[in-house]
């Protein structure tokens, strides 16, 4: 249902000319973004459903009549007057706790701007769902790992910076915290599009991401710096125009940032692991791969029973699964039948 034309997914595209040269990646990024604005703008608002039921939740663990509230403060820094500044931890710590419960659906805004990111179709809705559904767990035990380093970091940066007054010698703690925060955000560009990409374990996908987090420093700096603008433009918004910066927020800022995460790490996944992937497949022996438009790769039926020279991994609905997972008879499902048939 199309709504004033804005949200009318039926409506055919341009198409493109199979003779056009491709275009630069800056290109393509607003091309793409120009194309899928309507739902990028419909994703932002799918992804504010469970967005208002964690800030809810944070406001009322804010309203928690806590005992001993004090007991939760800290001394932790010195102000330039001379005199100690208070840190809420209850209010740092204990107050972010439900944002972990978005784990899972950044999962499904992930997958859905990564196929952005590849010029694939998508139904919206029920795309998002669905890879909600499939990455909860994953995507919840990465919210969580956030979460636990958020706490220790901060805390540890704030502690190690206030000591540096008394010794220098915390200055090398307090530089190591930081590096190692820096690197730890850097590394979320590349997890949620790993974890709904790739059948891997969350080390793995882990150590994969802090690889890239190094591999991928300057558009890692780029995008960091593209968020950081985004945060300094509503921090130094003045009040009269304040009201700005909000309906941006409720309309494009959240999947606008994963769908630029997604394409800025997209492509360095697909030159270090996608595309070494599918040279290693065709050069296996007794390996034959079928291919539909650029989504999906696996083995044919008669393949999945070679084990000594057949490949490990089977790439299936935009993931790689181990393939003697394949060969049981409880993963064929009617959609992978199909496609092997």
């Amino acid at each position: 249902m199309a709504f004033f034309g804005l949200f009318n997914y039926s409506k055919p595209g341009p198409g493109v000319s199979k003779d056009e040269p491709p275009k630069s990646p800056p290109a393509r990024f607003f091309e793409i973004l120009w194309r899928h604005l309507s739902k990028i703008v419909t994703l932002n608002l799918i992804f504010l459903i469970p967005l208002a039921v964690a800030i809810v939740l944070m406001v009322l663990i804010f309203l928690l009549p806590v005992p001993n509230h004090l007991a939760f403060q800290t001394w932790l820094f010195r102000t330039q007057d001379g005199t100690n500044g208070v840190v809420d931890l209850y209010l740092l710590y204990a107050v972010p706790l439900p944002l972990i419960l978005l784990g899972p659906f950044t999962m499904g805004m992930a997958f859905i701007t990564r196929n952005f990111a590849r010029e694939e179709h998508v139904f919206l809705w029920s795309d998002f769902w669905e890879a909600t559904r499939k990455n909860w767990k994953p995507g919840l035990l990465n919210a969580c790992i956030v979460y636990v380093a958020y706490v220790v970091l901060t805390f540890s940066i704030f502690f190690y910076g206030n000591e540096m007054d008394k010794s220098l010698f915390f200055a090398i703690p307090f530089a190591l915290c930081f590096v190692i925060a820096v690197l730890f955000l850097f590394a979320q560009y590349y997890i949620p599009v790993m974890i709904v990409t790739f059948d891997l374990k969350l080390r793995h996908i882990y150590k994969n991401a802090f690889i890239f987090a190094l591999l991928g420093l300057l558009r890692n700096l780029m995008i960091t710096a593209i968020i950081a603008a985004i945060i300094a433009a509503v921090l130094f918004c003045p009040m009269q125009f304040l009201f700005i910066p909000l309906i941006l927020f409720l309309l494009i800022v959240f999947s606008f940032i994963s769908y630029l995460t997604s394409f800025a790490t997209y492509s360095i996944l697909d030159n270090y692991l996608i595309k070494p992937y599918y040279k290693k497949e065709t050069e296996a022996k007794g390996s034959i791969i079928s291919e539909e438009n650029g989504e999906k790769l696996s083995l044919e039926r008669d393949e999945l029973d070679e084990d000594d020279d057949g490949p490990q991994y089977v790439y299936v609905n935009g993931r790689l699964i181990e393939r003697k997972l394949l060969k049981e008879e409880s993963v064929f499902s009617d959609e992978i039948n199909e496609h092997l048939e």
